[in-house]
């Protein structure tokens, strides 16, 4: 059976302590002037809903609000094939459409 021994490794000790052998913290870093301006183009107003937004009472044909979920109580929902825009949309086996 081999001998098992620690190799010595002096980096790890300095890597564990840096208060004791790093250097002290410099002045920091100077902003250039281009970082100090405003950068151009135009900003643009968002059109859409957010999600939490959408989600409560959108009426939307097919949706369905399950109310909220987990920890973060995030709104959660379901949508069935009425809500769907592909051709001939199906729901699941075992569900059906109100529409």
């Amino acid at each position: 059976m081999d001998e098992t021994r620690q190799q010595e490794n002096p980096s790890a000790h300095r890597s564990f302590h840096p208060d004791e052998y790093a250097p002290a913290k410099g002045s920091g870093r100077k902003v250039s002037k281009e970082e100090s301006k405003s950068v151009p183009g135009d900003t643009v107003e968002s059109t859409s809903r957010r999600g939490e937004q959408q989600g409560k009472g959108s009426g939307e044909k097919g949706m369905h609000d399950k109310g909220r979920r987990g920890r973060s109580q995030r709104p959660s929902g379901t949508k069935d094939a009425s809500a769907s825009t592909g051709v001939d949309p199906q729901d699941p086996p075992g569900k059906r459409s109100a529409g």
